[in-house]
């Protein structure tokens, strides 16, 4: 258990668990030890509210979860050309939300 700030006010909260598991013939995610998608949409909602509060206490982590998320869910576009300079191809990655 741990403290989480909410305006000038300090909450108690349970820490979750998330897990990935993938290889073999095992792929699944859990939360708690439950199959997400076994989940409801509450519970979904519920994870979605712990992952921000992880967020509003972590907030030098930020960057990296961009990241992760921009590539997985933005359009991609590249360069036709490799630059002239450094051989390199650009790459963008554009998620509208």
């Amino acid at each position: 258990m741990g403290l989480s700030p909410i305006g000038s006010t300090l909450i108690k909260y349970y820490y979750m668990k998330l897990e990935k598991v993938t290889g073999c013939t095992a792929f699944s995610l859990n939360v708690d030890g439950k199959e997400e998608i076994d989940m409801t949409d509450e519970e979904r909602f519920h994870i979605m509210d712990k992952i921000h509060d992880w967020m509003l206490n972590n907030p030098d982590q930020f960057n990296y979860v961009l990241q992760a998320l921009i590539p997985e869910f933005g359009d991609y576009e590249c360069d036709d050309h490799p630059c002239e300079c450094c051989g390199d191809i650009v790459q963008t990655y554009t998620w509208e939300i």
